[in-house]
């Protein structure tokens, strides 16, 4: 199927958008990212400092633009895996591609979780969603993004394990909201845990986390059941 041809603007449009989190990004291994200036920023990606609040209302929604980015990335990643074996291992592949962008940006994550948490403390209104543009210019290989999670863990991991109870790998009566929360605790957990000098480890310890998990959903079952 042949791709739709983007306007002009919007490929400049997006282009822009992308340099900006490209040069914020190329800066967490120097320094922690609330010590990167938006000056910094706009000076990597070539564009001045008014212009700035064209595409982010405020620093910090770059690192929900990079969520909003890794969840495209990893939701395709985890789709295919999902159609060969199943939603426990869309959910694991989840985990292990995390934990393997996390030994190249081993800062990434721990600016990641540090955001979360402080989101946790107060509103914050949801983002514009991707455009054409940005998504086929950030991912140029994939063909399809229908279905494909935009904002986060809470977009990633129900479809997943509804499929898992589905097909028998999780119990019928598996409380997915309860499930998704856990899943979302030892994904950030581990992290915080170990730290960005642990960040080798992760995909270890993420594998037993799940393992612990799988199990435990399994053993509640039975124990309502008898």
């Amino acid at each position: 199927m042949k791709k739709k041809k983007l306007p002009l603007r919007e490929i400049k449009f997006a282009k822009t958008k992308l340099a900006l989190l490209d040069a914020a990004l190329a800066r967490l291994p120097e320094k922690p990212f609330d010590e990167i200036t938006l000056g910094d920023i706009c000076a990597a990606a070539e564009v001045s400092y008014a212009t700035f609040f064209n595409y982010f209302g405020k620093k910090s929604d770059l690192l929900i633009y990079f969520i909003q980015l890794w969840s495209i990335e990893v939701s395709h990643h985890a789709r295919g895996t999902a159609k060969e074996a199943g939603g426990l291992k869309a959910i694991e592949s989840i985990f292990e591609y995390t934990a393997r962008q996390c030994e190249k940006f081993p800062e990434i994550m721990g600016e990641i979780v540090s955001f979360l948490a402080r989101r946790r403390e107060k509103e914050v209104s949801l983002p514009a969603p991707l455009t054409g543009a940005e998504k086929r210019l950030r991912f140029p290989d994939i063909a399809d993004f229908k279905g494909l999670a935009e904002m986060g863990l809470e977009s990633l991991f129900p479809s997943h394990l509804e499929t898992a109870i589905r097909k028998g790998e999780l119990p019928r009566r598996t409380n997915v909201q309860a499930m998704v929360l856990a899943l979302a605790a030892i994904f950030q957990g581990v992290p915080v845990s170990m730290g960005p000098n642990g960040a080798k480890n992760y995909a270890a310890a993420y594998r037993y986390q799940l393992r612990l998990l799988w199990a435990g959903a399994r053993a509640a079952a039975k124990e309502d059941l008898s």
